[in-house]
């Protein structure tokens, strides 16, 4: 299994990508009530649902782009555009209503900015091999 992440790491990140945004949307539409009321006064319910339904479309988009033996480059930055988005939306989330969350969401937040970022990474990397096969 090592050896095809390996020898496609893009099409990888893609496929895990878009398949862990799905199942997170999906459990962030099934639970927003709870998970808004654990985050804290800052987060209502439709913030949570809004972002459920946001990683339901970035999961769609990650499936559909990462089905070409290569991924299309185009699509691959628009990922990696919308991956230093998310962080940079965090730490603007963390700063801005830091008194309005709980510790849990904090965490949630700042765990989520870190594992973003490394899929960021491992996206570049992947589009850097993809070029170098393909030259």
């Amino acid at each position: 299994m090592l050896a095809s992440i390996n020898r496609n790491l893009l099409k990888s990140v893609m496929l895990a990508d878009g398949a862990f945004s799905l199942a997170a949307g999906a459990g962030l539409l099934a639970l927003s009530g709870q998970i808004a009321t654990l985050a804290g006064p800052a987060v209502p319910p439709g913030i949570v649902i809004a972002v459920g339904v946001f990683l339901l479309g970035w999961g769609l988009f990650h499936l559909v782009s990462a089905q070409p033996a290569h991924p299309a480059e185009s699509a691959v930055r628009f990922a990696i555009a919308g991956d230093a988005a998310w962080i940079i939306g965090s730490a603007a989330i963390l700063l801005a209503g830091r008194d309005g969350l709980s510790a849990a969401a904090i965490g949630v937040i700042t765990v989520a900015a870190v594992a973003v970022f490394g899929i960021l990474l491992l996206k570049m990397a992947g589009l850097h091999r993809q070029r170098a096969a393909m030259a």
